[in-house]
């Protein structure tokens, strides 16, 4: 079994929703069952008594501002303790990357990390929902599929080509690379598109790959070798 982190506030399950969406996808790479779990209802117990295969951490709206940190603590605590193959996608991504590079226990707030600002006359994209007093249209949006370099051979990307098409969806990124992992890809909006921990099976990836459409279809490609690492780690066990 999978379990899908969804960190999507009170999305309605039956409503076709993204993490809906997602569980679908991650079954249909991995011919498991995948068990949607809210972010609020995470647990140490919940893994150590449900046992997963791997673990999926999915992407959110809004802004970390409008997040309680505490709520990130049950994420922030697998990623440092569970020896169980992790995916953290777009917002999870940037979550990995702040669980890495601070002690969030130490923070009081998250903060978000635009990608850019717009240049001037600068039209394209440059719609970013927001807040009566946070506003966001001024910064770059990665909105649709963009290609995405791989920086390094990893199994995660095998059987790709170097540029793939992959759908981004996000207007913050992660700014800097944790010491504990490596780059593995990028693009022309985002140096830090996927990482990879050095030791642990953790990986960090901008991009949504369970978002994939003809003709892109990378993103599916992704999975199913997310899902081959994920057996892989398990036969050594």
């Amino acid at each position: 079994m999978y379990i899908f982190i969804a960190v999507q506030g009170k999305e309605d399950y039956y409503a076709n929703g993204p993490a809906f969406k997602a569980k679908v996808r991650i079954e249909k790479a991995s011919g498991e069952r995948c068990l949607v779990v809210p972010y609020q209802e995470l647990t140490a117990s919940l893994i150590e008594e449900l046992k997963p295969r791997a673990v999926v951490m999915g992407g959110f709206g809004g802004y970390f501002e409008s997040y309680k940190v505490k709520d990130f603590y049950p994420m922030n605590d697998l990623l440092h303790r569970a020896d169980i193959p992790i995916l953290a996608i777009c917002g999870s991504h940037q979550i990995l990357g702040y669980c890495f590079n601070k002690d969030i226990r130490r923070l009081k707030q998250l903060r978000d990390e635009p990608i850019r600002r717009l240049g001037p006359g600068e039209e394209f994209p440059h719609v970013a929902k927001g807040m009566a007093d946070y506003d966001m249209s001024g910064f770059f949006v990665a909105e649709g599929f963009y290609p995405i370099e791989r920086v390094m051979a990893d199994p995660i990307f095998k059987g790709l080509s170097k540029r793939m098409m992959l759908k981004c969806s996000h207007y913050c990124e992660v700014k800097t690379l944790p010491a504990a992992f490596e780059l593995i890809a990028q693009s022309g909006h985002s140096p830090i598109e996927a990482m990879r921990h050095k030791e642990r099976p953790i990986y960090g990836l901008q991009f949504h790959p369970e978002y994939y459409a003809e003709p892109f279809m990378d993103g599916a490609k992704i999975l199913e070798n997310f899902v081959a690492i994920v057996n892989k780690f398990w036969e050594k066990r």
